[in-house]
Formats: C-alpha cells, sequence, structure tokens
C-alpha cells in the first residue's frame, strides 16, 4: 500500500508541475504582447521633431 502512495503522490506533483509550466508558459506570451502593445502605443505618441524653420530646432539655456 505504501507504494501505492508514494506512486500516487509523485503523479500529483508531476501533474502540478506541468500546469504551473503552463501557467508561466502563458503569462510570458501575455508579457510579451503586453510589451509589444506598449512599444506600439509609445511609438504612435512620438512627434517629429523639429528640421525646418527657426522654431523647435534650438534650445535656449541660461546659466
Amino acid at each position: 500500500m505504501e507504494v501505492l502512495g508514494t506512486a500516487a503522490s509523485l503523479l500529483g506533483m508531476r501533474s502540478a508541475a506541468v500546469a504551473q509550466d503552463a501557467q508561466i508558459s502563458l503569462l510570458k506570451k501575455a508579457m510579451d504582447t503586453e510589451g509589444a502593445a506598449a512599444v506600439k502605443l509609445l511609438d504612435s505618441l512620438a512627434l517629429p521633431l523639429a528640421t525646418e524653420g527657426s522654431l523647435g530646432r534650438n534650445v535656449n539655456t541660461y546659466a
């Protein structure tokens, strides 16, 4: 009987480890997706720098 209990315990731990691995994999995919969405959002908010004209090309600083 002790062997059956040990085997059942081992199988339970293995199935828990497989479930945990699946959850971690899903979390990593979700984080990658969120990261890509954040980069896309930040890129869409970036304004182009001025390259022509007199406004927006110089920074005046006084010490």
